[in-house]
């Protein structure tokens, strides 16, 4: 297998209304490839019980865009600071956006990063690099619940798609019935202080180390601007705690001043068993093509993946414009002694050729957690 390249791939969560504005912007900069995926974002609302005063807080959704695409590294920070900018995503409530290190294994020629013109940003933001990304894959219809934990302990505002499983219900039997192929995945960056913390939450909060109800994984960010609004309304003071927040972490230069949560290795009572070391591959296609090339990846050792539905964007003059504009996302967890024999098989099934238009990325899963078994 030929060398891995590494680059930068940017994923942005934000109101679908501010996209269009993102999206001219970097296309000013030559990023004119990229994917969307329709999502939804989580807040809490204050709720008015007896006598006017507030009793609860209810989530509220709103719609938005998971936007993402891949980058040379050195531009990485540029073209951050350039969707803050155009997004205004400085101001709490507008979105989210953090870059990650992966690798390109194998891709159809037209499937490589953007070639970004060279630039100077009109402005510079602070962007935090103590940060995990939490990635919760659950039934379809628990995702508000597992959700809210990022609301409640106020990390970070969600974003949540729609997906579905494949291979993995083929291989559970009468048990298959009982686990439904509709899933939703749940994504959000957090303090690489709190990550841990918050995962167990999640974890108990989803049963998700029980059989068939789900999956969980931490994943390395290199630096991001987080959303940090979760709830709606007018603040009752001059700056709202999201504001303050986010200037203490610029005084302080990061987010271990709001650790909340014991050193790693003090919870030694936890006998919850968790996996290290694995591997997220994700391949692109075309759609349609998804499930049988995931197939073609269990045969060699994969043990399932989520699909879940992408819209790729570029210019109609564009060579590009040869790929589909309905693409899928497949995701695979899977060990990093494996990666070269699953791109192998993907290979002889056709991702890569004209009629698939496959990319397959890598990035290291430093802690995840499923039913184990007994």
């Amino acid at each position: 297998m030929a060398e891995e390249k590494k680059i930068c791939k940017i994923r942005g969560i934000f109101h679908r209304g501010i996209t269009d504005t993102i999206v001219e912007g970097l296309e000013t900069v030559g990023i004119v490839d990229y994917q969307l995926a329709a999502a939804r974002t989580l807040m809490l609302q204050e709720k008015k019980g007896l006598f006017g005063l507030y009793s609860d807080t209810v989530i509220v959704e709103d719609p938005a865009d998971i936007m993402s695409f891949l980058i040379p590294a050195e531009v990485e920070e540029a073209v951050m600071n350039l969707m803050i900018d155009k997004g205004d995503m400085e101001t709490p409530g507008r979105g989210t956006v953090f870059s990650e290190e992966v690798s390109i294994v194998k891709a159809h020629r037209l499937c490589f990063e953007n070639e970004v013109k060279p630039f100077e940003p009109k402005n510079t933001y602070p962007l935090i690099t103590e940060l995990t990304g939490i990635c919760c894959i659950v039934q379809r219809g628990e995702g508000n619940f597992v959700a809210r934990v990022a609301l409640d302990t106020g990390t970070c505002v969600p974003g949540i798609i729609f997906g579905h499983g494949a291979g993995l219900r083929d291989k559970l039997g009468l048990l298959r019935v009982a686990i439904p192929a509709e899933k939703e995945l749940i994504n959000f960056a957090a303090s690489k202080y709190d990550a841990d913390a918050i995962m167990a939450l999640m974890i108990d909060a989803g049963k998700l180390d029980q059989p068939g109800k789900g999956f969980i994984y931490l994943y390395p960010i290199g630096k991001g601007l987080v959303n940090t609004k979760i709830i709606r309304g007018m603040p009752k003071h001059a700056a709202s705690m999201e504001q303050l927040i986010a200037a203490v972490d610029e005084i302080k230069r990061g987010t271990g001043w709001r650790r909340r949560t014991a050193s790693e290795g003090q919870d030694s009572k936890s006998k919850r068993a968790f996996f290290n070391d694995l591997t997220n591959l994700i391949l692109i296609c075309n759609a349609g093509l998804g499930e049988d090339l995931v197939k073609a990846a269990m045969d060699v050792g994969a043990a399932g993946a989520t699909i879940s539905k992408l819209k790729h964007q570029c210019p109609s003059d564009s060579e590009l414009s040869e790929i589909s504009p309905a693409r899928e996302d497949c995701n695979m967890v899977v060990g990093e002694n494996q990666v070269g024999d699953i791109v192998e098989a993907l290979d002889k099934a056709g991702a890569f050729n004209d009629n698939s238009h496959g990319r397959v990325l890598v990035s290291p899963i430093p802690k995840a957690c499923t039913y184990l078994g007994k």
